[in-house]
């Protein structure tokens, strides 16, 4: 599958592209893992939004990224159910790694592992970081990758 992806900042996204990543970004955390917190918040004013769109310009992964007590934080990961076999995610990750590396933004990528998704983030070189937690009523733990 073709993927392009894109890093934009909030304001720089056209109401398309806030539509497509916010439609999966439900799609996943509200209507799949019926998270009942709210799904949009003050965060994705600041963030950097990442997204892969297919050869139909669908939104097929989502993530977001910003600085929080001088780490920069990923969060909000997502891919369309029909296609988490695909390595969308792993290469939505290796993009933003990309992008933070290019943009000499940080050493170290930070985020909130769902617990039950662990081991994809240590197969792409996340280190776990203190204890489980709760996060939405979700198992979390904090997971780092330095980058050279």
């Amino acid at each position: 599958m073709n993927i392009t992806w894109h890093i934009k900042p909030f304001n720089k996204l056209s109401t398309m592209e806030l539509f497509g990543l916010v439609r999966l970004r439900i799609a996943v955390f509200v209507t799949e893992q019926q998270i009942t917190e709210p799904e949009l918040d003050d965060q994705d004013l600041e963030s950097y939004h990442v997204f892969g769109t297919d050869e139909t310009g669908r939104v097929v992964g989502v993530a977001r990224f910003f600085f929080e007590d001088s780490k920069l934080l990923v969060g909000r990961v997502a891919v369309d159910q029909s296609l988490r076999h695909a390595h969308i995610g792993s290469r939505m990750l290796i993009a933003i790694e990309d992008y933070v590396r290019e943009h000499n933004l940080a050493e170290t990528i930070y985020l909130h592992a769902q617990l039950y998704i662990k081991d994809f983030y240590l197969s792409l070189g996340y280190e776990p970081i203190g204890d489980i937690f709760l996060e939405a009523d979700i198992k979390h733990i904090m997971m780092a990758k330095k980058l050279n």
